[in-house]
C-alpha cells in the first residue's frame, strides 16, 4: 500500500535504517499516534501528514480564514500600494543565468533553505518529513532499491546541513567551492521538500536516481546555473537594510520555520523566519513590479493572527525579496491600519481563535451555500516566488 497523507494509516515498505528515521518523525511530528516497524513493513496512525502551509485555506473562498480575513481585514489593496510605493521604480535584480528555463519553484525553496544554514536552522520538519516520504513513494513508484537508496541520499543530506556552521557578524557568504556545494545542497533539498508538500511529481530528480546511487550523484544534476544565482543572492542578503542585521543577533533570536498556536486550526502553519520580533516573508520573485497580490499580503497576516498567544512578541511585519536585496517593513499598527482593522491585535487573534475552532458559532458568519456568490482566490501561486 501506499502513503495516504488524507487517511488514519500509512503502511509501507520498511526500509534500512529505518529505526533513525522513526526517531526523528516523532522528534519533529509528535502528533503522530503511533509508529511500528514488522513483517518488513513500516505501519504509521497519525491524524494527518500533509504540507504545512496556509495557502489551501487561502484558496477557498468558502473557508472560515477566508470569511474573516475578507471581513476584519478587508483593504489588502492598500498594503500592496504601500509595498510597491516603498520598492524602487525598477529595482536591480539577479536573475539566474540559464540556457533553459530555470527552475524558480526549486530556486526559491533553495535560497529560503539557505538562508536558513546562515540563521543557525539548517533542517527543519518539512525536509525530514520531506525525506521520510521520498524514500517511501520512490519505493512505490519504482523499486524498493530504489526507493532505499533515495532514503540514504535524504539521511546525508540532513547530516551535512545539519554539520553547516552558522553565519556571525554580518558575513553570510562562504568560500567559493564551499558556497558551492552549499547551493548544490540546497537546491538537492528543495526536492525533498517538494515531496512533503506536493508528493512525488513526475520530473523530480530524485526518481532519477538509480539503486545504488549516493549524495554526490543527486548533486550531480543540480543545473550548473544554480550555484551561482544562489550566492548572488546570499551576496544580496549580506546588506545591512537586507538581512546581514540577522547574523548579529544571537541565535535564540533567530527562529526559522516558526509555527503557531493556531496552525492546526488551518491545517498547518509554517512561516519563513522570526527574528528579534520581525515576522519576515521570503519571496524569491525576478519581478518586483509584479509582485504583492491579496493572497501573499493576507498570507503575511494570517501568520500574524495565527500567534494567539503572542508566543513571539511579533511589532513588525516584513516582506523580503530575495532577487532585489530589499527588506519592506511595516509596525503591526501601520499594517493592520492598512487593512482596515476595526479591532486591536489581540482582538482579532481571539476572535480568529474563535471562528477557527467553532464557525458555527461566531456571530455574523455567512454560512456557505448553494445560492451564495463566489468570491475570487485569494492565492495565486507564481512559479517564480
Amino acid at each position: 500500500m501506499g502513503v495516504r497523507r488524507e487517511g488514519r494509516m500509512v503502511v509501507c515498505v520498511a526500509l534500512a535504517g529505518m529505526d533513525s528515521t522513526v526517531r526523528s518523525m516523532r522528534t519533529y511530528f509528535p502528533s503522530f499516534d503511533y509508529f511500528s516497524v514488522s513483517g518488513g513493513r513500516l505501519s504509521v496512525l497519525h491524524p494527518m501528514m500533509r504540507g504545512m502551509s496556509l495557502t489551501s485555506e487561502l484558496s477557498n473562498p468558502n473557508s472560515p480564514l477566508v470569511r474573516f480575513l475578507a471581513r476584519e481585514l478587508p483593504m489588502a489593496s492598500r498594503v500592496i500600494g504601500s509595498l510597491r510605493g516603498r520598492l524602487p521604480l525598477w529595482p536591480p535584480t539577479v536573475r539566474p543565468q540559464a540556457a533553459v528555463p530555470p527552475d524558480y519553484r526549486s530556486l526559491g525553496r533553495a535560497i529560503d533553505r539557505r538562508l536558513r544554514v546562515a540563521f543557525g536552522s539548517p533542517v527543519d520538519s518539512v525536509l525530514h518529513g520531506g525525506v521520510f516520504l521520498a524514500g517511501v513513494d520512490v519505493a512505490e513508484a519504482t523499486s524498493g532499491a530504489a526507493g532505499q537508496a533515495v532514503h540514504s541520499v535524504g539521511q546525508a543530506l540532513l547530516s551535512e546541513l545539519k554539520g553547516q556552521p552558522m553565519a556571525h557578524g554580518g558575513s553570510l557568504t562562504r568560500s567559493g567551492a564551499e558556497e558551492d556545494r552549499l547551493g548544490r545542497l540546497c537546491f538537492a533539498a528543495s526536492h525533498f521538500e517538494e515531496v512533503f508538500r506536493a508528493g512525488l511529481r513526475p520530473g523530480n530528480p530524485l526518481l532519477r536516481l538509480e539503486a545504488c546511487a549516493d549524495l554526490e550523484d543527486l548533486l550531480d544534476q543540480v543545473p550548473s546555473y544554480v550555484p551561482r544565482d544562489i550566492t548572488r543572492q546570499v551576496e544580496l542578503a549580506e546588506g545591512d537594510h537586507a538581512l546581514g542585521w540577522v547574523t548579529r543577533l544571537p541565535v535564540q533570536e533567530r527562529i526559522c520555520a516558526p509555527v503557531f498556536d493556531g496552525s492546526d486550526d488551518v491545517g498547518g502553519a509554517d512561516a519563513d523566519f522570526i527574528v528579534d520580533g520581525h515576522l519576515i516573508d521570503c519571496k524569491a520573485t525576478v519581478r518586483p513590479e509584479r509582485f504583492g497580490d491579496k493572497g501573499e499580503v493576507l498570507q503575511l497576516a494570517g501568520y500574524l493572527l495565527l500567534d494567539y498567544e503572542d508566543r513571539y512578541r511579533l511589532h513588525t511585519v516584513c516582506f523580503y525579496l530575495a532577487r532585489q536585496g530589499q527588506l519592506v517593513t511595516w509596525t503591526i499598527q501601520e499594517f493592520l491600519g492598512l487593512l482596515g482593522a476595526r479591532r486591536s491585535l489581540p482582538e482579532l487573534r481571539e476572535a480568529l481563535r474563535r471562528e477557527l475552532r467553532d464557525p458555527a458559532a461566531s456571530p455574523n458568519v455567512r454560512q456557505p451555500g448553494p445560492s451564495c456568490g463566489i468570491q475570487e482566490s485569494l492565492f495565486s501561486e507564481d512559479a517564480e516566488d
